[in-house]
């Protein structure tokens, strides 16, 4: 929008002028993404615009969560509470430092189940200071139903959006809200280094198939948390058919998460020398692992590591979910889908995309072109640059 708006500087460095203050406050702040906030914080002082500061809990080190920090991160953990056996959530310290520094404006977390987010923007509004919603919008949860109940009257307390994808901003617009004050950040992680990097991750991904006795061997491989929505006891229900078809086929499980120990117990009984589960791995063995599969299969609530499979160009199966994070998979065209639970349907899916290589191959060059052009860093903190900008026009207004 080539907006520049400054404020008048209260500081001692002599300047008239300084940028306007955002603040980004999230339950906590990951390594993963360190490049969509320095790409914001850099688009911002491009112009003198405004300056971002980050607020959401860190680790024990006061490093953001899986390493790494920046000057423009503050930590203000989000802390959990069980009072007559409700669980709540909230950030204890903010509103006091929110009243007492009043920044330009509030990006913050979008979550009808945390109060907070209901109260803050009323809060900020009566003070003239505008916010921007960042959410995803959809829910998969138990409690799903019940916050389709109170989405319209959520979401309507934000000046603007920040959404992960189409779907959510079709939804949104269905609430009423205007479709100009909603901006689609198309969800993503840093897949920048697998298309500058890709021969030295590529090699560090030959050598954790040798480690594990799998040269020679097709990988099928799923990187998620273990948690009960990830559904990885649908992948062991099903395992025993898969590796009757394909001898060859191992199937490796990466990460860590609550259902560790059951799942691993699970899998070592079924088939200790076809299952390999990892728990967490070092930084970038998540991408050597993907680098070096020969199919991702990601059968509940999908998350960021598809993007990495896509970029890859790996043939990609997904299970049938409706949401922003998934909608850069499209049947057929950048992957495959089967209806979520239906295990025939995933081993079909399986075993046509490991058999026809010439047609997968096809698809998985289109996946690969998306996310080298379209599902990037740089598009989606333009969008985020831009919602910061509309709501900077707004400064100021009466609540």
């Amino acid at each position: 929008m080539g907006l520049t708006q400054t404020i008048p500087n209260s500081s001692s460095s002599g300047s008239a002028f300084a940028p306007a203050r955002v603040w980004f406050l999230q339950p906590e702040v990951h390594h993963y993404r360190l490049p969509v906030l320095d790409s914001v914080q850099a688009r911002g002082r491009a112009d003198d615009a405004y300056e971002i500061t980050v607020l959401g809990g860190l680790d024990a080190r006061g490093h953001c969560i899986g390493g790494g920090m920046r000057e423009y991160v503050r930590s203000c953990p989000l802390v959990q509470s069980n009072k007559f056996g409700v669980s709540t959530a909230r950030w204890p310290s903010f509103e006091g430092m929110f009243t007492q520094e009043k920044p330009d404006v509030l990006v913050m977390l979008g979550n009808p189940r945390i109060r907070q987010c209901w109260t803050l923007p009323k809060l900020a509004r009566s003070m003239g200071v505008p916010v921007v919603g960042w959410s995803k919008v959809h829910s998969y949860s138990r409690l799903a139903w019940a916050s389709n109940l109170i989405k319209p009257r959520f979401f309507n307390r934000f000046d603007t959006m920040i959404v992960y994808g189409e779907s959510a901003r079709k939804e949104l617009m269905g609430f009423g809200i205007s479709g100009d004050h909603v901006f689609v950040a198309q969800n993503t992680i840093d897949t920048r280094h697998i298309f500058t990097d890709a021969d030295r991750i590529s090699a560090r991904g030959r050598e954790l198939r040798k480690q594990a006795g799998m040269d020679g061997k097709r990988i099928m491989l799923c990187i998620g948390r273990m948690d009960p929505e990830k559904r990885h006891q649908d992948l062991l229900d099903a395992w025993p058919r898969l590796r009757e078809a394909d001898p060859d086929l191992r199937l490796v499980i990466v990460s860590g998460g609550p259902m560790l120990h059951e799942i691993r117990a699970k899998a070592h009984a079924l088939d200790p020398t076809g299952i390999l589960l990892t728990g967490r791995v070092p930084e970038g063995d998540d991408y050597a692992w993907i680098s070096t599969c020969d199919l991702g299969i990601y059968p509940g609530a999908i998350g960021l590591a598809i993007n990495i499979s896509l970029a890859f160009g790996k043939p990609t199966i997904i299970a049938n979910e409706l949401g922003s994070d998934s909608e850069i998979l499209e049947h057929g065209i950048t992957g495959w889908r089967y209806k979520r639970g239906d295990l025939n349907a995933m081993v079909t899916t399986i075993q046509s995309v490991l058999r026809d290589r010439t047609a997968t191959e096809v698809v998985c060059q289109r996946a690969r072109a998306l996310m080298r052009d379209r599902v990037t860093i740089d598009n989606m903190t333009a969008k985020i640059d831009s919602a910061v900008r509309l709501a900077l026009s707004m400064r100021g207004r009466p609540s």
